[in-house]
């Protein structure tokens, strides 16, 4: 099956854009820093540059301030992880393209013996490749729960289609993390703030409703007509 390499192509094609300036504007606290695959983080200062191969880690009682471009700045909260690849816009063809390579990552491996190309990196960027998910297994929950926080970040900053896919990066290589409802159900809004609509609502549906609480059904099935609405229109 040419499928995974196929979508690998187009995304290698799609992301080759204008790298954007970002530095940390500011910090105070906790907060360090993981320069592309390293496992390591380390100490960094404010004013510093940043990589969009990079991620930034922030403690308890710590916060940073992200500027983009000299214009757009982001306060990462504490106890939170985002990785700086995700902090851009991406079209719907784009965002398109990754839910398919995560769609695929989710079948299990002996269900992809005919791809032409093994588990590929979540994130290409020229020809450097990161590899999140390697990154994130190598981990512990700690990271995975920070990540998930940073995800807050990214959809209260409108990346909502970087919110969704490291949402659901996160969620499979951790199934069984505490409140995975709550995520899965902000993966499912960011998808419908990003006008895709179709794959918002198979979020929703996907929900095992014997699991989530009442505030969460009446949200969720809120949600699922509204959109069904959206469709009828």
């Amino acid at each position: 099956m040419k499928k995974l390499k196929i979508i690998l192509l187009l995304l290698f094609i799609i992301t080759l854009d204008i790298v954007p300036q970002i530095k940390l504007a500011s910090l105070k606290g906790d907060v360090k820093i993981r320069k592309g695959v390293s496992e390591e983080w380390q100490n960094i200062k404010a004013n510093a540059l940043l990589n969009i191969e990079d991620a930034i880690s922030i403690g308890k009682k710590s916060m940073a301030v992200i500027e983009i471009n000299k214009q757009k700045k982001i306060t990462l909260p504490e106890e939170s992880i985002v990785e700086i690849s995700d902090l851009r816009d991406l079209t719907k063809e784009e965002l398109l393209l990754k839910l398919a390579m995560d769609h695929i990552l989710a079948v299990p491996q002996q269900d992809r013996q005919n791809d032409l190309m093994p588990a590929p990196s979540a994130i290409i960027h020229g020809e450097k490749k990161i590899n999140s998910e390697d990154i994130l297994k190598k981990g512990n929950l700690d990271i995975a729960i920070k990540t998930l926080n940073g995800a807050k970040t990214l959809y209260s900053n409108n990346f909502y289609g970087s919110c969704a896919l490291r949402i659901k990066e996160v969620l499979r290589l951790f199934p069984d993390l505490p409140k995975s409802a709550d995520y899965k159900i902000l993966a499912a809004l960011a998808l419908e703030r990003a006008e895709l609509y179709e794959e918002a609502l198979n979020e929703f549906h996907s929900l095992n409703t014997e699991n989530l609480t009442p505030e969460q059904k009446s949200l969720v099935e809120t949600k699922i007509e509204t959109i069904k609405k959206k469709f009828n229109n």
